[in-house]
């Protein structure tokens, strides 16, 4: 399995300082014994990877997720480049149930999703994020500005995450719900599923979600 996620190229979370902090890397290779990751560009943060006493690697194979600890790492090259070296794993877990922490973003965030509506003429609707996950979003819409259908699929839709970066993702309509907070006042809301999510716009969202529950943390 390890030798697939080399292969693919799929990126790879490593948790390091008891998971207390992460960065994005890639499996480089794997031997009898063991495997190399690429080290990150920060080299303090490097040193910190190479003392941790505990790494955990999360990954995905074929869309499912991979998580498994090693406990031992230290720095080397690898065909001349910056590597770490890890053991292989005793075991790998498979997590397959798609649950997901589901992480509620504050008006001051902004978080849009971009919808491309229409076959002839294609018109950007922007729709704000309400909630995010590995697993799907739900938006906050107006009737005027696009209806959606229970079931149907939108491909292309772009999300922007801060400090992380732009994904493209297809959205089918799981849920459909109107609240009336006050008397003629009707807010739309929609529940969408991620279809055939890639594995690095996963990696980045599972980043996103990491550094909004961290700066929560720190506030």
């Amino acid at each position: 399995m390890l030798h697939d996620i080399a292969e693919s190229g799929s990126p790879a979370a490593l948790y390091y300082d008891g998971a207390k902090d992460f960065i994005m890397t890639s499996l480089l290779d794997v031997g009898e014994k063991g495997f190399w990751v690429e080290q990150g560009t920060d080299a303090p943060i490097n040193r910190r990877i190479a003392d941790s006493k505990r790494i955990t690697l999360v990954s995905l194979h074929k869309h499912v997720k991979i998580q498994f600890p090693v406990a031992a790492i230290r720095a080397v090259t690898h065909q001349g480049y910056p590597a770490f070296y890890l053991p292989l794993p005793a075991s790998l877990c498979r997590i397959q149930r798609r649950e997901y922490f589901r992480l509620a973003i504050p008006s001051s965030e902004r978080l849009r999703c971009i919808i491309p509506i229409g076959k002839g003429p294609v018109v950007q609707v922007e729709t704000p994020v309400m909630d995010i996950s590995g697993g799907g979003v739900r938006l906050s819409y107006a009737e005027n500005d696009i209806e959606f259908v229970l079931g149907q699929t939108y491909a292309g839709c772009q999300i922007d995450l801060p400090e992380v970066g732009k994904i493209s993702v297809t959205l089918m309509v799981k849920n459909l719900v109107s609240v009336s907070p006050k008397p003629g006042q009707e807010i739309k809301r929609v529940g969408c599923e991620f279809r055939n999510l890639d594995s690095a716009s996963s990696v980045m969202l599972q980043r996103y979600v990491t550094n909004m529950q961290r700066l929560k943390n720190e506030a």
